[in-house]
This record gives structure tokens, sequence and C-alpha cells, in this order.
């Protein structure tokens, strides 16, 4: 990999916003993560049906691949986030 693949890489832009986020600070996370795993129920089928099935059909199935990922892997986390306290509440409460 040459320095611009790396510089335009989408992980490269994941990782830059993150950082920027977490440098404004961590009170401005919660909120949004909150939203993102209270809404994940909704906005998750949407995502997936666009980029699994629209997005193919009208040329774009390369970048439907890529949204549905990182949709898919943003699922994952907050699925995983939930698990996590759910079994830190049980363990509290046992």
């Amino acid at each position: 990999m040459n320095a611009r693949e790396l510089l335009t890489h989408p992980l490269t832009l994941l990782a830059t916003v993150g950082s920027l986020l977490g440098s404004i600070g961590f009170g401005l996370i919660d909120p949004v993560w909150s939203l993102v795993s209270t809404t994940s129920g909704m906005w998750f089928p949407a995502i997936a049906v666009t980029a699994g099935t629209i997005l193919p059909e009208v040329g774009f199935g390369n970048l439907g691949t890529q949204v549905l990922l990182g949709a898919a892997i943003v699922f994952v986390a907050v699925q995983l986030d939930r698990l996590y306290d759910r079994a830190i509440e049980w363990y509290q409460n046992r």
C-alpha cells in the first residue's frame, strides 16, 4: 500500500472521526451512542435493504457492500454492548 491509499482508505476516515470525537470529549459520545443503540432496530434493517438490494440495482454494488459492512459492524457492537451491560447487571444482582 502506498501513502495515498492509506490516507484515502475508509478506515482512515473512521479513525480520524473517532479520534476527533474523542478529543472533543466523551460527553458527546454517550448521547450519540445511546441514540444509535436505541434506534438500531430501525436503522439497521433500512440500511441493510438499501445497501443489499437497492444500491446494486442502481449500479452502486461496491458502495452497497461497504455500507452494509459498516452498518453490520456498528450493529454487532451495539448488541455486544447490550450483552455486556446485561451481564454486568446480572452479576451485580445475583
